[in-house]
């Protein structure tokens, strides 16, 4: 499905248009933010890069772990981590 977005001129008010493709910029893939529940509750992000998912503690200077071969994966060793 094409993004729309409604476009105003002097002739037709609310003409309907789609939204032309970008090329370039590159697609960058954002980071997946949640909260563990754990005592107390830390969030983590998790992110993939070539086919491998990452996850780090959501703070500053904190380190990645990984790779896994999926984003269950990697949400199930932060948890376990984050457990212990």
């Amino acid at each position: 499905m094409i993004p729309q977005v409604l476009w105003k001129s002097i002739t037709n008010p609310a003409l309907i248009c789609p939204l032309p493709p970008n090329t370039f910029l590159p697609l960058i893939a954002m980071p997946k933010v949640t909260t563990i529940s754990t005592n107390p509750p830390v969030d983590v992000k998790l992110w993939e890069k070539g086919r491998r998912y990452f996850w780090a503690y959501n703070y500053p200077n904190c380190s990645k772990y990984g790779p896994f071969k999926s984003e269950k994966l990697a949400l199930l060793d932060a948890t376990n981590y984050s457990s212990n």
